[in-house]
């Protein structure tokens, strides 16, 4: 065997070592996550585009830094699904590839979402650029923007939504696993999808519901962190269930 075959073999992280790297960024999507939740968001008032400007540019730093940390959580997100796919691989290739995908998917999603909440930045702050167009249509538009932004972000949490589904089924199968962790994922997967369709579908009952969805989804995701981070997995058992697989 080549030499440098040999010394990629050593590098390669045990199995519990890698399901504690997937547990420390599932850790961290979820923090950042809640983090770009509670502050963009914050500075938002419904309905409301004059108030919703001022509070941008009064708050910009504070703007920004949600975007930031937003990214964080697409980045740490993207390294918890190459993760959790190799790890999974020995509980069902096939689901764990569909997995992989929904997950990448709502990944590139939020990425290019972030564009529309840099726009605003955009159109508030180069008014010289916009000379024809008055300081109450750039807060029209850059509201607008946000409304994309929200979209988008449904639609990103959607596609997550299908990757906890099928990531739940798929450590349903797992032997290294416990196999409730799977069944509170897929709840989490399910509970998301309800939250996404609804937002689609029927606003007005969305809103209504939009703090319970939240609450359950992230209590599964959260389980399956501390878990990871805690516990990792069985090595042997993976091991058996690779070497069958």
């Amino acid at each position: 065997m080549p030499a440098w075959r040999g010394s990629i073999g050593r590098l390669a992280m045990a199995p519990s070592s890698r399901a504690r790297v997937a547990g420390l960024l599932y850790l961290i999507v979820i923090a950042a996550g809640a983090a770009s939740l509670v502050i963009t968001p914050s500075l938002i008032v419904p309905g409301n585009a004059a108030a919703t400007a001022n509070n941008i540019m009064a708050s910009e730093t504070a703007y920004r830094f949600g975007i930031f940390v937003n990214l964080i959580a697409t980045a740490a997100y993207v390294g918890v699904v190459a993760m959790l796919f190799e790890l999974l691989r020995p509980a069902g290739a096939s689901f764990s590839a569909v997995a992989a995908f929904f997950g990448l998917t709502g990944c590139i999603v939020s990425a290019v979402n972030g564009l529309t909440w840099l726009a605003p930045l955009a159109l508030l702050k180069n008014p010289a650029s916009l000379a024809a167009l008055e300081t109450a249509e750039l807060q029209a538009l850059s509201f607008v923007w946000l409304r994309l932004s929200g979209a988008g972000g449904n639609l990103a949490l959607t596609f997550f939504g299908f990757y906890c589904l099928t990531l739940g089924f798929t450590i349903a199968g797992a032997t290294f696993l416990p196999r409730v962790l799977g069944l509170l994922l897929a709840i989490s997967g399910v509970v998301w999808l309800t939250g996404g369709f609804a937002t689609l579908l029927a606003p007005a009952f969305a809103s209504q519901i939009s703090t319970y969805t939240m609450a359950t989804a992230v209590f599964g995701e959260s389980m399956l962190t501390m878990w990871l981070l805690l516990f990792g997995v069985n090595d042997a058992k993976w091991s058996a269930q690779a070497g069958r697989s």
